[in-house]
Formats: C-alpha cells, structure tokens, sequence
C-alpha cells in the first residue's frame, strides 16, 4: 500500500470519527435540552406541591387551634355538669320530703289557720289553749319544712334544665370535635401524600440533574476527542495535498523532460523549432518566444 493509499484509508477513518462524534454530540446536546426542560416542569410542579403543603400545614394548624378551644370549652362544661349533679346529689334527701310538697303546705295552713281560729274564737281553758298553741308552733316549723322542700324541688328543677341544656351544649362540642377531627386526619392524609409526591419529584429531579451532568461530562470528552482527531484529520489532508503536489510536480517534469528532448532532437536535425520548443529549451515567456 502506497503512501497515498495509506493517507487516504487514515483520513477516511478520521472522518468516520468526527462524523459519529459530532452525532453523539448533536444527540446529546439535544437530550440535555430535553432534560432541562423536563426537570424545569418538575420544579414549577414540586413548587406548586410544596405552596400547596404550607397551606395545608397552616390550615392543620388553624384546625388543631380550634379544635384546643373546643376542648377547653368541654372541659369547663363537664366541670359545670358535675358541678350541678352534685349539687343534685346534695338535695337528694330534700327532694324526697318535696314529693307531696304543695298537698303538705296547703294541709298545714288549713290546720293551722282552723287552730288560730279556735284561740280567737272559743274560750278554752287555758291547758288547751297552751296544747294549741304548741301544736300550730309544730305545724308551722313543719310549714317551713315544707316551703324549704318546695324551693328545693322548684331550685332542682332549675338545675335539671341547665343540666340538660348544657348536655345538649356538651353533644354539639363532641359533634364539631369530631367532624374537625375528621377534617384534621383527612388533611393530614393529605400532607402525607403530598410529601411522598414531593420525595418522587424531587428523586426525578435528581435523576434529571444526574443524567444532565453525565451527558455534559460525555460532551466534554466528545470535544477533548474531537480537539484531538480534527488536527489529525487535518494533518493527513495536508500531507495528502502535499504527495499529490509533488506527484504532479513530478508528472510535469517528466513531461516538460520529454519535451525538452523532442525540442534538443529538432534542434540538431536543424528543424523549424516552435514557440512550445523555445520556451522548453531556454524558459522563454510566451512573449520571449514569440519575438526570437
């Protein structure tokens, strides 16, 4: 194999080289882009989730805030409420003697006005005026047992209406503890999914950023390569121009050689020597030979 033919086959394998490198680098530097733009859309979509998390953190807060205040109002109510059952509990005794309260009372200021009138009225010896007189002190001691016991039921009444209005104030704070309760775990559930959506994007996006920095590393060696076969490529193509340079150079002089001995030959036989044969032989211009 000729130099020429060497040159040639290495110049082919050459561009060969280049031309895959600079596909490699056109297709990676296309890959990079699209992986930028890819990871830009799952940036805007990880800042959309984690805008949406620090409202749902505020909302759980707010939520939780509420919920406290609740508890702390069911917790001064169950304090209220046991607070008149015993009270309830104190006047359980009373309550028993109250029973009859209004039939009582009215017997007791029959007898007692039928026994006042008797005084008034009769002339009794004295020893049953004293016994009448220590009966309506008796009946009247019972009168104000009566009248106790009467406030007592009407007082227990009164509590038994704050109790049950205040159960039914207790049955709607436990209802709206529960339903923020709800809300609360279902916001949580939310945070929770979120968060893990969060994790996955941000793992793309790591392996996005990943992928971008390897393919910037491949390109950088593809243009390391290409600074090294691209002064090859082009050392091969001048010494290529310079073989066939000379080859012609070489083709030329054999040519003019031969000239020149066709001229010397018409020379010495004394023929006509043309324009072509003068400038062989003395190097004349065209003008030169023409005027000699």
């Amino acid at each position: 194999m000729s130099d020429e033919e060497k040159l040639l086959q290495q110049i082919d394998e050459l561009r060969g080289q280049i031309r895959r490198l600079k596909e490699e680098r056109a297709e990676i530097a296309s890959r990079i882009r699209e992986l930028k733009v890819e990871r830009r859309e799952l940036i805007e979509k990880i800042k959309g989730y984690r805008s949406e998390l620090q409202k749902l953190r505020e909302t759980l807060n707010g939520l939780k805030e509420e919920r406290q205040n609740l508890i702390s109002q069911r917790r001064e109510l169950i304090k209220k409420i046991r607070q008149i059952k015993s009270e309830l509990f104190a006047k359980r005794s009373v309550l028993n003697n109250a029973r009859d309260a209004n039939i009582t009372i009215g017997r007791i200021r029959s007898k007692i006005d039928r026994l006042e009138w008797r005084i008034i009225t009769e002339s009794l010896p004295l020893e049953e005026e004293n016994r009448i007189i220590r009966e309506i002190a008796r009946l009247e001691a019972l009168l104000e047992k009566a009248l106790e016991a009467r406030r007592a039921y009407e007082e227990c009444k009164e509590l038994r209406a704050e109790l049950k209005s205040l159960i039914i104030e207790l049955n709607d704070i436990n209802k709206k503890i529960n339903e923020i309760s709800d809300k609360i775990n279902n916001v949580r559930n939310r945070i929770g999914a979120l968060k893990e959506d969060v994790s996955n994007l941000q793992r793309e996006i790591d392996g996005k950023s990943k992928e971008i920095m390897e393919s910037a590393q491949r390109l950088a060696e593809i243009t390391e390569q290409l600074n090294e076969i691209v002064p090859k490529y082009r050392e091969a193509q001048s010494k290529l121009r310079e073989i066939r340079l000379g080859k012609k150079k070489a083709a030329e002089e054999a040519i003019l050689s031969k000239k020149r001995e066709e001229a010397e030959r018409k020379l010495k036989e004394g023929k006509r020597l043309t324009i072509e044969d003068l400038k062989v032989l003395y190097g004349l211009s065209e003008e030169e030979a023409s005027n000699a």
